[in-house]
Formats: structure tokens, sequence, C-alpha cells
């Protein structure tokens, strides 16, 4: 008698999405659907680097989309690897570049030479008409854009930065030189599009600006809380309406829904990590975007909350508006690799101090070589300074052959136990 077939069983339901999750799809889609009508209609769209005064197109009224935090997207829908292998096979970039690179400059190039294999529909990027780039969080953005310069045949604006090696603030030269870098690129932008530029909805733009970032601080700040209302990879979802909307009254709606999701989430003692959290770290680095999944997965049976990340906080660009130098100020130091090891430790330990944690998990990303420098570096400053155990593990922030699920599991084990033993002394006395 044959025996019988097992049921297999019931698949588990997905969480439902909350509401400001919801509201961000449905932005991201818009931006996306605004470029891809602009560019059928033949009016200017631009591809801009992550922390450029978007402001200023905003008050234009020109689709602007990000290839960074579009690339993010593709390698965390895992649909980012062909364009990858296509850069490093038929254009022969080498795997030492950044994978956001090669993953966008691969994508550009069959978005060139086979634009019927690009769907018009977020996730996929437009062709552009110009480039918007500034190089404070990265110097290799200056030969990426170059490139895409060169294949699309295509105007690049560039407002150049300074490092600032051991300064806790910008000298008062490198401001007025960021300054003027802003206004003529206002004045380009002029030229290139054949309009004025208005001034009074330039101060508005501003404040909606202002108003999202203080909004999005004010929600990364609850999550100090014991235990905390989010898990700290939800920071990674919303992050991107700063990059994309920062001055859209679309994400002030947004944030003050997620606001208010996650204060009834304190009301009622509850979180949206999905586990005990008994352990508490500071993640350092950007994420593993292909490996994301798994990475939550395993802090969750560790029942670790990443409750905090210097990456996200990266965008809130806060100065007052209609200052013009507190603007420059603001985007010369936005990004923390514009800032000596030294001076990014040092806020690290402030964070770590500030949320709880109990050590610190480092992302040594292939792709972004001076952050992986800080965190070797650095990880002596925060033993030394915060007193919390730090480990790190091998990745990459597009390229899923860097990292290793048996590695990743291994560091956070390790982690784990001297966390575990440093409370049982701390409890004993």
């Amino acid at each position: 008698m044959a025996e019988a077939t097992p049921t297999p069983a019931p698949a588990k339901p997905k969480r439902p999405l909350p509401l400001s999750r919801q509201m961000v799809n449905a932005q991201t889609a818009k931006a996306y659907e605004d470029a891809w009508k602009a560019a059928e209609e033949g009016k200017p769209i631009g591809w801009s680097t992550a922390i450029f005064c978007q402001e200023i197109c905003e008050v234009f009224d020109i689709p602007i989309l990000y290839p960074e935090n579009n690339c993010a997207t593709l390698s965390a829908r895992h649909i980012g690897d062909p364009y990858i292998a296509h850069a490093e096979g038929e254009l022969a970039y080498p795997i030492n570049i950044c994978s956001y690179s090669r993953l966008n400059i691969g994508y550009a190039d069959t978005l060139l030479k086979h634009p019927e294999q690009i769907p018009h529909e977020a996730p996929y990027l437009p062709r552009p008409t110009f480039l918007l780039l500034t190089n404070n969080s990265c110097t290799q953005l200056m030969k990426w854009y170059e490139q895409l310069s060169e294949m699309f045949d295509i105007p690049i604006f560039f407002m150049d930065t300074l490092f600032n090696y051991y300064e806790e603030e910008p000298k008062p030269h490198k401001i007025k030189y960021v300054r003027s870098q802003i206004e003529n690129y206002i004045k380009n932008m002029e030229k290139f599009l054949g309009r004025k530029f208005d001034w009074e909805k330039f101060e508005e733009v501003q404040k909606i600006s202002q108003e999202n970032c203080r909004l999005f601080d004010e929600i990364v700040a609850l999550n100090q809380r014991k235990p905390a209302p989010m898990s700290g990879f939800d920071l990674f979802n919303y992050m991107s309406c700063l990059v994309i909307c920062r001055g859209k009254r679309s994400t002030t709606e947004i944030f003050k829904q997620l606001k208010k999701e996650v204060e009834e989430h304190i009301a009622n003692n509850t979180s949206t990590f999905p586990a005990e959290e008994k352990y508490r770290v500071h993640w350092e680095g950007i994420a593993c975007w292909p490996n994301l999944g798994y990475n939550l997965k395993t802090l969750k049976n560790y029942n670790v909350n990443a409750v905090m990340n210097g990456y996200v906080t990266a965008w809130d660009v806060l100065y007052n508006p209609g200052n013009m130098d507190e603007m420059a100020k603001a985007y010369q130091c936005s990004s923390t690799n514009s800032f000596s090891t030294p001076a990014i430790m040092d806020k690290r330990v402030a964070s770590i101090k500030d949320y709880g944690c109990d050590g610190m998990l480092c992302h040594v990303n292939r792709s972004c070589k001076l952050m992986t420098f800080h965190i070797h570096v650095g990880r002596e400053i925060v033993d030394e300074k915060a007193h919390v155990p730090v480990a790190t593990f091998d990745g990459d922030q597009s390229d899923p052959r860097i990292f290793n699920e048996a590695q990743f599991e291994t560091r956070l084990q390790g982690l784990v136990e001297i966390m575990k033993e440093k409370k049982e002394e701390e409890a004993n006395g």
C-alpha cells in the first residue's frame, strides 16, 4: 500500500506592513513614476549622489533619483547581480572598486545598449540628462560619475567638499568655499534650465527639509528606551525618505505617522523587534543589502537588537533655513567619512552610551574602504572609552560573494558570549 503524501505545513502569514511603511512604498513609487514620466516627455531628470543639496532641484521641480539608494534596493531584492557581472565581464571593471559603482555602471550600459530590457517603473532608473555630484562621503564617487557623464554624454554639477582631519568644526574658509559652490551651482542650473531660481520657494523647501530631519532624529532617539520600541533594522527602511525626498511634505507625513506608531509601541510595551531583547548593539557601517534578511534573522535568534546605527543618521542635514553658511557647513559635515577616525569614534562612543548598548557589531564593507579603515582603527577607541566589546564581520553593500553566513553567526555568537559574561559580572558586583 502506498504511503500517503504528507500535507505540507501552511506557510506562516507575513506580518502586514504598518501604515508608515506603506506610505514609504507609495512615495518611492511616485518618485520613480515622476522620473519616468519626465524622461518619456523629454524633460530633464537627474541622477545624484546621496548627500547633495537636493533642496535646489526641489525648487526647480525636477525629478532626481539616487543611484546609491537604487543599488541598495536592487541588491536587497536580489536583482542587482547581473549588472555587477556585466560590469566585471564585458566592461572589465575590477572587483576591488565599489560594488555600487559596478552595479550602477553595469545597469547604465544595459540602459544605453538594451533599453527594451528595462521596465519603466520602480526600482529601475530612467536615463538621466544631468548628474549631481559631491564628494562629502566618498572620493570614488568622482570617478564613478565621470564615467556616467562620458557614457551618457551629459554634464556634471559638482560640489567639492574638504576633509576635516582633526577639526571638531570646519574652518571658516572651508565653509565659504562650499557656500560659493552651492551659489555657483544655482547659477549654473539657471543657465542649464533657462529659468530663474525662486529664492522664496527655496526657503520654504529648506523649512520642510529641516522639519523632516528633526522628526527623524526624534524617532531614532525613541530607541534609547529599554527595551527598544523598534528593531534597529527598521531605520534602514525609513532613511530612504531623507535620501530621495528630504524636501517633500510627503516625508513629513510619513515621519509623523511613524512617530505615532513608535509611541504606541512604547505605550503598549511592544516592539517591532521580533524577539526578546536581551542584548543591544550599535551596528557600524552600511547594511549588507543582499543579506539583510539573514542578518536580522540571526540577530533575532541570539536576542540581539541593533538599536542604533550611525549610517542612518548621515542624512539628517541640519541647519537654520535661510542661512547659507550653515547649509554649506551641514553638507560638508553630514557624512562621517569626511572626518578623522577619532572624531567619528567619539560620536560612536556617545551613541553607545546614549542608547545603552552592550556591544558594537561592525560590518567590514569591502566596497567602502574609508569606513572599513575607521572600524579597524577605531574599535580600540570604542573599547577604551565605551568599555564594550567590539566584533567585526566581512561583507559588502551589494556584492553577495563577500558575505559568509557561518562567519557572521560565529562572530555574533562570540560577541554574545562576551556581552553575557560582562552582564553577569556586573550583576554579581
